[in-house]
């Protein structure tokens, strides 16, 4: 069955019968990589709950216009954990977003530890950046909900209460995937080389407990992707 291609919108813009001007990149892409026409069906979607159906009326590369002529219904976002991941060098980080966004992470939150890769400012320059993949990745796996990437937050803030305590990956925990519960949603894990035996110790009197991500010892982006749909699969779940 044929499906249609996905493309991004802004917020707000999707009413039936209107015409909607692509942004051009939006429009590079349907006209490059999906090879997209003139006369072609289409979902545009725009990552706040709205998906409408729609056919190309012009498509010349980075000008793309798309006439709207069904808008579905806003649907409620589905419940998902939000993650906190110690900064990992650029490639690493970018697959922990994308990845995040597809298992069903609600919010995402680039964590600076004492080890982590790189500094406060190069995080804060990379914001922008790891949006994008974010927006970029709702295409992918057609999700209607975008996920939230939040501004860096130091250790010294999550301990001081900037995150509702959660879990702490740690491979040598006694709780699992089988006895998390739903009600802490929250999953913070270190970068490469692990927290400091300091930062745990800080993160254990605030409240936060730590969770086991299976036998063997995960990359920092895997376990982020690892917690997450456990995290997701639990609160969903839940909700019936």
């Amino acid at each position: 069955m044929k499906v249609d291609p996905w493309l991004l919108v802004p917020e707000g813009v999707l009413v039936g019968g209107f015409e909607i001007t692509l942004e051009p990149e939006e429009a590079r892409h349907a006209f490059g990589s999906l090879r997209c026409r003139v006369g072609d069906r289409v979902a545009l979607a725009d990552g706040a709950g709205s998906v409408a159906g729609a056919e190309l009326i012009r498509c010349v590369r980075s000008d793309v216009i798309a006439v709207v002529d069904e808008v579905v219904t806003k649907v409620q976002p589905l419940p998902g954990p939000t993650i906190a991941l110690g900064v990992l060098h650029t490639n690493a980080m970018d697959w922990a977003v994308q990845k995040a966004v597809e298992v069903g992470v609600a919010a995402f939150v680039p964590l600076l530890c004492d080890r982590s890769q790189g500094s406060h400012q190069r995080a804060v320059e990379r914001m922008d950046h790891w949006r994008r993949v974010a927006r970029q990745a709702l295409k992918q796996c057609r999700r209607v909900w975008g996920m939230v990437v939040e501004s860096p937050l130091t250790m010294t803030e999550v301990v001081g209460g900037r995150l509702l305590p959660g879990y702490v990956a740690d491979q040598e925990s006694d709780i699992d995937g089988s006895n998390i519960s739903a009600d802490r949603s929250t999953l913070l894990v270190g970068p490469e080389g692990g927290l400091t035996p300091e930062e745990k110790k800080g993160l254990a009197v605030a409240g936060w407990s730590t969770m086991a991500l299976g036998p063997h010892i995960l990359r920092a982006e895997t376990a982020a992707v690892v917690g997450a749909a456990l995290l997701t699969m639990r609160m969903q779940a839940e909700r019936g």
